[in-house]
């Protein structure tokens, strides 16, 4: 079998199972232990020789099946990197008498990196975008101005997968030169872009990771996710 089908199997346990009878479609036996199982393939040890291989799980019946997934459930290990970068998408500007009004659309770009030397798959990812708004340029608390899930199939081994979040609206305002606010607030006032914490869950709905650009921020990222300040859809695509 080539390596690189192999090598898109999950991770191999630490420790192996005890022989399994498995039963093929025909009815033909085979004692083994799983090695590894992902994205509906099985890596399998011949008891009787040693010898591994690599078969297609559906090969076998139902209930081989079903515990070939539960394995997989229960040995399949996860660790991620988070990167990302902010992208302005949308700037408005309308003057009305000494003040400028500034409409500015963003979203991030999250990269989320496999650490694993192999595939993972079946994941959800929920994000929560945070906006500061103050008087004081963008420095004031911040508070949940989106949210969104993103599914992602698949993630291969060392591989990327890229979520981009809903639309963040950020607004603005600048006095003319020589003009003040009576209330004594700032000549320019500036909403932030607050950071974001996202949180991923396996096929079975169990947190396995979460990260956010301020450790607080994770505290507010709980619940379902739901678009507050954007209609935009977000989206995940494999590097």
């Amino acid at each position: 079998m080539k390596t690189h089908v192999l090598a898109s199997l999950c991770l191999l346990a630490v420790v192996g199972l005890p022989a399994h009878e498995f039963t093929d479609l025909q009815g033909r036996k085979l004692d083994a232990e799983i090695l590894a199982a992902s994205g509906g393939q099985v890596m399998l040890k011949r008891a009787s020789d040693g010898r591994a291989f690599n078969v297609a799980a559906s090969t076998f019946t139902a209930a081989d099946q079903k515990f070939i997934s539960d394995w997989a459930d229960a040995n399949t290990k996860y660790s991620f990197d988070v990167t990302y970068t902010k992208k302005k998408l949308n700037q408005t500007r309308t003057k009305r008498g000494a003040v400028t009004y500034i409409e500015e659309t963003w979203m991030y770009k999250i990269n989320i990196r496999n650490r694993q030397p192999t595939a993972i798959g079946d994941l959800r990812v929920d994000y929560w975008c945070f906006r500061r708004e103050d008087s004081g340029k963008g420095k004031g608390s911040a508070r949940i101005e989106t949210s969104g899930s993103s599914k992602v199939d698949s993630v291969l081994g060392s591989g990327t997968a890229t979520v981009d979040t809903k639309e963040i609206i950020l607004n603005k305002q600048e006095l003319d030169g020589g003009f003040y606010f009576v209330n004594g607030d700032s000549a320019i006032q500036s909403d932030g872009m607050g950071g974001f914490a996202l949180r991923i869950f396996d096929k079975n709905g169990r947190e396995v990771y979460n990260w956010a650009t301020k450790d607080d921020l994770l505290a507010a990222a709980v619940g379902k996710t739901e678009s507050i300040g954007s209609k935009s859809q977000s989206n995940a695509s494999q590097k």
